[in-house]
């Protein structure tokens, strides 16, 4: 009876244990870990990468001798790569760089490379995790998503460039997610996998294919997300980051504005939107070149090159909320929408500069070709305030009405970083805050386009006085200048209009992304 008794006991006990450990503590054991973006970029073993010291020159030279050695291969060689192959082994040479090493070292270092943008680890494959970052949409069903990426920062694949590919998890949601806001901040739960795949992104002006390492199934909102930081590893250029910070800045900053209406936060974010605006001209694009053209071309007066960087600012302004509240283009940028007209204002944008460079053109022309007197000849344009306009040239520099149409031109197509900001405040009712900041993006362009202007103006004036010595030297540069300034126009115009029409976005990054493997050389400056 005590031997049954105690059997029975050790029994319970054992089903005590049992049950235990499948209920509590198993649970604790498959809760899902909270997965940083850090953690999902896997760790590169240490390579020697001597293309990061050498110079520009020395990039160029090593390409000189691996050109020639694929020539060689292809048995295509020429003489006069085969020589300046030879001519860039010695400058190598000289100063301790050995060419064949640099070229099997290259191989190394593009393989690397690519194994921190696309490699995995495998810490959180196949396990349930907590992961936190912003909804970019790619499809909807009515007014929710059902097919999303998560990214690690605000405005990634649209206004910067897409993060690497192992920093983006791409997230089927079949129940549709309601966002309460563009670009809205979530907590997932789901299980990790290793999907690699091409996901077509919906822009504003076409498509691209954005390449994900990481798929998230059974997703499901676990509660408020925390602090998103993108991995320290990846392969984001220091603009980019400067982007993506001033990007957060933007949106945490009008929340608070909204929330509070402190005039610190509001002054802040003013300023930090002036100074945006000011660098962001300096990037590509936003027709630096055009309107240097046009007053190397023209010439002009301080009040001038005031007066065109004002006009931009004003007509990147208007066209920005004009797009966000007209047209609805920006809200597509975020939902997912291929609309194709704002493709269509850039290629009208293109168009009006073809017409202002071949009108300038056909006045450059006909200036050149006028019959002059005497005085004509002897005329010198110190007469700013007379108002005569006695010449041909001075009633072209008294004439605003092309630099009119050429800012407006550059600035119809809105900046990107103000669609943005709109989109914020257009989706969270801070839509007054959005314009403060869009005016202040402006105001910034305005004075950096400005002050371009300007320095081609003076760069003019002073290429004049230099080689322009006397009247009739001057005159020849007066219609030399106005004829380049107005071809450059010309030519500008009709290369932008031409590759926007022919290339379609995604075209443009399926090439981009193919010349991956020759970054090492190219995108370095080789």
């Amino acid at each position: 009876m005590v031997r049954s008794l105690r059997l029975l006991h050790g029994l319970a006990v054992l089903t005590f244990i049992l049950a235990q450990s499948l209920s509590p503590t198993a649970v604790a054991e498959a809760a899902p870990r909270l997965a940083a973006w850090d953690a999902l970029a896997p760790a590169v073993e240490p390579y020697d990468d001597p293309f990061l010291d050498m110079t520009l020159e020395q990039k160029r030279d090593l390409r000189d001798v691996l050109r020639a050695n694929e020539a060689a291969g292809a048995g295509a060689a020429a003489p006069a790569l085969k020589d300046a192959a030879q001519a860039a082994r010695v400058r190598l040479d000289a100063v301790g760089l050995d060419a064949d090493y640099l070229l099997e070292q290259r191989l190394v270092v593009m393989e690397r490379r690519r194994e921190e943008a696309t490699g995995v680890t495998s810490t959180f494959l196949e396990s349930p995790i907590l992961i936190d970052g912003y909804v970019l949409p790619l499809a909807w069903e009515g007014e929710r998503v059902v097919e999303f990426l998560l990214v690690p920062w605000v405005g990634a694949c649209i206004h910067t460039p897409p993060p690497p590919p192992n920093q983006i998890v791409h997230v089927s949601y079949p129940e549709g997610l309601v966002l309460e806001r563009r670009f809205q901040a979530v907590r997932l739960a789901g299980t990790l996998r290793h999907e690699p795949a091409q996901h077509t992104l919906f822009l504003i002006d076409g498509s691209r294919q954005i390449p994900a390492s990481y798929g998230l199934d059974s997703a499901a909102i676990a509660g408020q997300p925390g602090d998103i930081v993108a991995a320290s590893a990846s392969d984001i250029p220091a603009l980019a980051r400067a982007q993506i910070w001033v990007n957060s800045l933007f949106t945490s900053g009008m929340a608070e504005i909204g929330r509070e209406g402190a005039a610190k936060a509001t002054v802040l974010a003013v300023l930090l939107a002036f100074g945006y605006g000011a660098l962001h001209t300096l990037g590509p694009g936003h027709g630096k070149a055009v309107v240097i053209s046009y007053f190397a071309g023209t010439g002009g007066s301080l009040r001038r090159g005031l007066t065109m960087g004002t006009r931009i600012a004003v007509f990147h302004v208007l066209s920005a909320i004009v797009v966000v509240f007209l047209l609805d283009l920006a809200v597509r940028q975020a939902t997912g929408a291929a609309p194709s007209d704002y493709r269509m204002i850039r290629l009208f944008s293109y168009a009006l500069i073809v017409a202002i460079g071949a009108v300038m053109l056909w006045q450059a022309v006909r200036a050149i070709w006028r019959p002059t007197t005497g005085a004509a000849d002897t005329h010198v344009h110190d007469h700013a305030g007379d108002g005569q306009g006695t010449c041909s040239a001075c009633r072209a520099y008294g004439d605003g009405r092309s630099g009119g149409w050429i800012a407006a031109a550059v600035g119809v197509v809105p900046c990107t970083g103000a669609l943005i900001v709109m989109l914020f405040g257009l989706a969270n009712d801070l839509i007054w805050p959005a314009i403060v900041m869009v005016v202040a993006i402006s105001a910034g362009m305005a004075v950096a386009m400005a002050g371009i202007g300007i320095a081609a103006i003076w760069g003019r004036g002073w290429a004049e006085r230099r080689f322009a010595s006397d009247d009739r030297r001057r005159l020849r540069f007066e219609h030399g200048a106005r004829l380049a300034g107005a071809s450059c126009v010309l030519v500008l115009g009709a290369g932008l209009f031409i590759a926007t029409f022919l290339h379609a976005p995604s075209e443009r990054n399926a090439m981009r992304e193919t010349a991956i493997g020759a970054e090492t050389l190219v995108a370095s400056g080789g």
